[in-house]
């Protein structure tokens, strides 16, 4: 899973602090866990220092890259061109947003995600309106 011993380390370093916190989040009732946390966290500190690996390692790893530009691409092109795209536009900002809470992607294009989640809204929007209009057309057609 790991190319080598230094990445396995900066991974055990950056589990022992999300451990570390919600311990802490906790409160008194988990003061052995903060401890023994605590104690295992300062031994692979010392074990990175002594593989020669930087102690300013990366905070945060994200399970997925961010797809805000997709988001926005997608929304901007159901308004101009294609209306149909906005659904998929609204449902991938969702998803998008939803993992930006959980803390699965980066959170610093918060805005071009919620930008194209509502021109995708207002797409679908427009969408189901013209849809509605075409059956009321269809509806009052001479037979």
């Amino acid at each position: 899973m790991y190319r080598d011993d230094l990445a396995a380390t900066h991974a055990r370093v950056e589990q022992l602090q999300r451990e570390l916190s919600h311990a802490s989040r906790q409160g008194a009732t988990d003061q052995q866990r903060i401890a023994a946390l605590t104690a295992q966290l300062n031994a692979t500190q010392q074990a990175l220092a002594r593989m020669g690996g930087q102690l300013a390692y990366r905070q945060q790893n994200y399970i997925y890259p961010s797809r805000s530009s997709t988001v926005l691409t997608l929304g901007i092109l159901s308004l101009v061109v294609c209306s149909v795209m906005g659904p998929i536009a609204w449902a991938m900002g969702n998803e998008e947003i939803r993992r930006m809470d959980a803390g699965q992607t980066p959170v610093d294009q918060r805005g071009s995600v919620t930008a194209g989640r509502v021109c995708g809204i207002i797409a679908s929007c427009m969408l189901m309106f013209g849809g509605l209009i075409f059956l009321m057309l269809l509806a009052a057609a001479p037979k």
